[in-house]
This record gives structure tokens, C-alpha cells and sequence, in this order.
């Protein structure tokens, strides 16, 4: 994505500091979709019909490091951050603040905990409306991020190929429930002719209100030569407290390729859960982009699936995503 900069001061005046930086990018939809379930959309008035979808992100970002070599920076996104989710003036949705000094790295707001962070999504290509991310049987392995409102407290430290990762995040409620956190690994690995990325997550809260309290998490990556893309996801899924949900998982599997301009992907996945306390769901996503050059993309989105005892309507959308 390119980025417009603002403002590039060198604070030469200023003790402690060397420099700051603050840029804005941003990001416009526009096309036509169709989502009968409003999924991922908030979508009101008659779900049948073919509507217009527009959406624009401007995301401001500001960075500096002083003399000593610790860096610092915040990003926020002006689209959520003037969305109705904005009901605690304590936190700002999408809203993001970090503190770097060699390999490590300190980042709190709204962003992934330690167990999302260090786990590859199967979703590849991009869609307007997010058809192929909000079918039933996807995970974005947010997990328990978002029990206390998405906000986290997350340190990262990076060698070579491996990235750790420890995440907590306060109940913000009057519920008095548990703080919850997460654990992460990674390591990205080349091999003869393709890149391997292997990713490891652990997740727990305890007497909190969701379903299951504790999730253990596996994906693996990789990336050929010729264009061809895979990805797999796994989560095991269990409930510690008395007469709680039996164990449940989550498994998926995303495909890609791309050639010169052109991206295709397809992701499948599947929810197996308690059913005394919930309905099993599975689901697949299709996504068609081509990249016109200059920020500018032609994306197609297709969705579906199944819920046990209910009903899942097929989304699409198709229009152009400008980046800035």
C-alpha cells in the first residue's frame, strides 16, 4: 500500500528525540453485493436484493525513535474509530500503540493476541464484502480476542526465522471474569523450491462467557515456485469448568495461485461442536482479484455453507478496491 506522508520533522531541538514521521494511507470499495444472512455487513432493508456496497478506510500512522535507539509509534483507523462500536472512552476500536527496542517489540490496543498473531488464516485474495471470511465454517483465529472488547497487551520478540509471543487481556466489565491469555510461536523456513511457515497458539480464560476456555492452535503455510499456495489451520477447542461443553475443533484449508496479475483462492472449513450447547457449521470461500496497477484492484467474493438446524443464504460481491 502506498502511503502519503504528512510530515517528516527531524527534532534536532528536542532533547531524547532523533525523529518523527506521521503518514495517512487509505483504502475505498466500491461495487455490488448480495448478503441475505448481513454477515460481516450490518446490512438492513430488503437482504434479497442486489445492493451498492461503498466503504472507505483512512488509517493515520505516526512513528519516532529517540536517541537511544527505542522506537515508538501509533496507527488508527478514522472508519472504526467514529463507528458505534466507540462506547468506552477508555479504548478506541482499531486503535493501536507500540514500543520497539532491538528484538523486542511491545504493542497494545486493538489488535491480535499472542495466539492470532502468530497463526496463518486460510483466507487468500481479497473480497469487497468479505465473502470468503464470513461463511460458517471460517476462523479467524481471533479466538477469545474480542470476550473483553479486542483489547490486548502484546509482547513479540524475533530471532532470525522465530517469533514468540505472550498476550494478556484485562475483563474491562463489571463481571469480574478472568484476564485471559495467549501464547505464540512461529518460524518461516526456505526449502528447495518453496517457503514453509509453521505456527503455534495456546489461549485461556477462565469464567468467562464463551463456550469453550481454552483453544490450541496449529497452522502451516507454504508458498511454490510456480505460483501454487497452501494453507491449513487446526484448533482444538475444550471447556475446563463443571458440566461444561464437550471438546469441539476447528480445521480448514485454503488454496491459492497466482499468475502475473492475476490471484485466485478457495478456502474450506469446518466447526465441530457440543451439540447440546451449539450447532455444528461449515463453510467455503472463492475469491477472483486482479491487480490493475497503481493501487487499484478488480476483486470478486463468493461464500457459503451449511448450519446444523438452520440456514446459511451464498453471498458474493464484485467491485474494485483502491489502495493509497
Amino acid at each position: 500500500m502506498k502511503t502519503l506522508l504528512l510530515a517528516s520533522t527531524a527534532l534536532v531541538a528536542t532533547a531524547g528525540f532523533a525523529a518523527a514521521d506521521v503518514s495517512v494511507s487509505g483504502l475505498a470499495e466500491m461495487g455490488i453485493f448480495k448478503n441475505e444472512n448481513a454477515s460481516g455487513d450490518a446490512s438492513t432493508g430488503d437482504l434479497e436484493k442486489v445492493r451498492v456496497f461503498t466503504d472507505i478506510d483512512v488509517t493515520f500512522s505516526m512513528s519516532g525513535e529517540t536517541d537511544g535507539g527505542l522506537s515508538f509509534g501509533a496507527s488508527i483507523d478514522l472508519d472504526e474509530a467514529i463507528s458505534p462500536d466507540q462506547t468506552d472512552a477508555a479504548r478506541l476500536p482499531n486503535a493501536t500503540m507500540f514500543m520497539a527496542y532491538g528484538p523486542m517489540r511491545l504493542t497494545v490496543g486493538d489488535t491480535d493476541s499472542a495466539f492470532d498473531a502468530r497463526l496463518t488464516e486460510t483466507a487468500i485474495g481479497g473480497a469487497i464484502n468479505d465473502d470468503h471470511t464470513v461463511h460458517p465454517g471460517y476462523n479467524g483465529n481471533s479466538g477469545l480476542d474480542e470476550i473483553y472488547g479486542g483489547q490486548e497487551i502484546r509482547l513479540d520478540y524475533s530471532f532470525d526465522s522465530f517469533t514468540g509471543s505472550i498476550s494478556v487481556s484485562p475483563d474491562r466489565n463489571a463481571t469480574d471474569f478472568d484476564t485471559a491469555f495467549a501464547l505464540g510461536a512461529s518460524y518461516n523456513m526456505d526449502l528447495a523450491g518453496l517457503t514453509l511457515g509453521l505456527g503455534f497458539g495456546y489461549q485461556k480464560v477462565d469464567e468467562a462467557a464463551a463456550l469453550y476456555d481454552t483453544r490450541i492452535g496449529l497452522s502451516a503455510a507454504t508458498t511454490f515456485g510456480n505460483g501454487l499456495q497452501a494453507i491449513v489451520n487446526y484448533t482444538h477447542m475444550t471447556d475446563d469448568s463443571d458440566n461444561g461443553a464437550d471438546n469441539g475443533s476447528h480445521y480448514a484449508i485454503g488454496l491459492g495461485y497466482t499468475m502475473n496479475a492475476l490471484t485466485l483462492g478457495v478456502n474450506y472449513g469446518e466447526f465441530d461442536v457440543d451439540d447440546a450447547f451449539g450447532a455444528d457449521s461449515s463453510g467455503y470461500g472463492i475469491t477472483a482479484n486482479y491487480d490493475l496497477g497503481g493501487g487499484l484492484q478488480a476483486q470478486f467474493g463468493y461464500g457459503g455453507g451449511d448450519i446444523d438446524g438452520g440456514s446459511y443464504e451464498d453471498t458474493f460481491s464484485l467491485g474494485v478496491a483502491m489502495s493509497f
